[in-house]
């Protein structure tokens, strides 16, 4: 059994959100190399890799947003 008044407060951190993390990372990097189309004259791909690396971005800071603002 734990105890209730922990000093671990602020280090709030799960398992899920460790999961979550790593997913957004990947998706961020694939979306990244996705990018690159845009570079090349791949137009389509290019964009859809820049939203795909913008979208774990985004994700984060409203979550950081809803966490301490």
């Amino acid at each position: 059994m734990s105890p209730t008044n922990s000093n671990m407060g602020g280090f709030d951190f799960s398992l899920r959100n460790a999961i979550l993390v790593v997913l957004g990372l990947f998706i961020f990097h694939l979306g990244r190399g996705w990018a690159r189309g845009l570079v090349e004259g791949n137009y389509l791909i290019g964009t859809l890799g820049l939203i795909l690396a913008l979208a774990p971005i985004v994700w984060l800071l409203l979550v950081i947003k809803k966490a301490y603002f």
